[in-house]
């Protein structure tokens, strides 16, 4: 590739971070008019438009949006490479943006990510942790943990174990309404709802024999982030259906009491997604590295 040609993506990049061409000039400390003419001329080469703005806004198109993902791994690869010959050395660097649900976030990524900020000091990690699953495109992250179920994706996913769902209580519920001896008994029991589900109220259970029972729970409270409804369930609000990875800790406690045992849930799988660009940074790569040893070697996630 020209100088010139990744001169102009290092300015669109500049675009799309910043959000306008003001801003980007500001980033790169040259003039508007500079940076729009970079970005005219990238048009012009490309034969597209990656960028529609007007006197107040601009936004990427949806070719701008695919665009931004491979030139911002080229202008970070190009910039990690000038900084690996500056320290004579290949240690990951810059910053590196991860995103993960609030359960595996804060128990599991988290710690990793105090690990790896010892181990490499250079890199600067910012985690993002939320039940909403965020797109790493269009979020620009470079790694997302998810948990449950991928859809179809242009994004690259790695699987890195699974986890079963199950259905507990404190026991005080289980002393207020009984221990449920069936599925079907479950539907008289105050439910607490995970709102980012699809379905969070309607669950098919499985038997040993292969008999399967359909479950429409009874909705007592609803939360959106799963650490709220492990704690409203421990309370004894209700009964819930968590990871067994997240409630390790409360069974072996006895906090909480594992419901109808002989039933299983569908289970889920456990990814990392990355942006679909072949090049990765060296923090990305060493971070991806140390998270996926460390689910191998946590016992609750070699369950999942």
């Amino acid at each position: 590739m020209a100088k010139s040609n990744l001169n102009r993506l290092e300015y669109f990049v500049a675009i799309a971070e910043a959000g306008t061409i003001t801003a980007a000039a500001d980033r790169m400390r040259v003039s508007k008019a500079v940076v729009s003419k970079q970005l005219q001329l990238l048009e012009e080469e490309l034969g597209a438009t990656l960028v529609v703005r007007n006197s107040r806004h601009l936004n990427l198109t949806e070719t701008g949006q695919t665009f931004y993902a491979a030139a911002q791994a080229s202008v970070a690869q190009a910039e990690e490479a000038y900084a690996m010959v500056r320290r004579g050395s290949t240690e990951p660097s810059g910053t590196l943006r991860i995103t993960a649900p609030l359960d595996l976030g804060a128990d599991y990524v988290a710690p990793v990510a105090a690990e790896f900020r010892r181990m490499y000091p250079a890199v600067t990690l910012e985690l993002t942790l939320s039940d909403v699953r965020i797109d790493p495109v269009e979020a620009r992250f470079d790694i997302a943990y998810r948990v449950g179920w991928l859809t179809d994706s242009a994004n690259i996913a790695r699987k890195l174990g699974e986890f079963r769902q199950i259905v507990v209580a404190s026991e005080k519920v289980v002393e207020e309404f009984g221990k449920p001896k069936t599925p079907n008994d479950l539907a008289n029991i105050p439910f607490i709802e995970h709102q980012a589900l699809s379905t969070p109220l309607r669950w098919r259970f499985l038997g040993h024999s292969g008999d399967k029972i359909d479950v429409e729970m009874t909705r007592a409270l609803s939360a959106d982030v799963t650490p709220a409804i492990k704690a409203m369930t421990l309370d004894g609000a209700g009964i819930s259906i968590l990871p067994d990875f997240y409630v390790r800790k409360e069974l072996a406690d006895k906090s909480l009491i594992q419901l109808v045992p002989d039933w299983t849930l569908p289970s889920g799988g456990i990814f990392s997604v990355f942006p679909p660009t072949q090049y990765r940074s060296s923090a990305t790569q060493q971070f991806s590295k140390l998270f996926a040893e460390y689910m191998r070697k946590e016992p609750a996630q070699a369950q999942k």
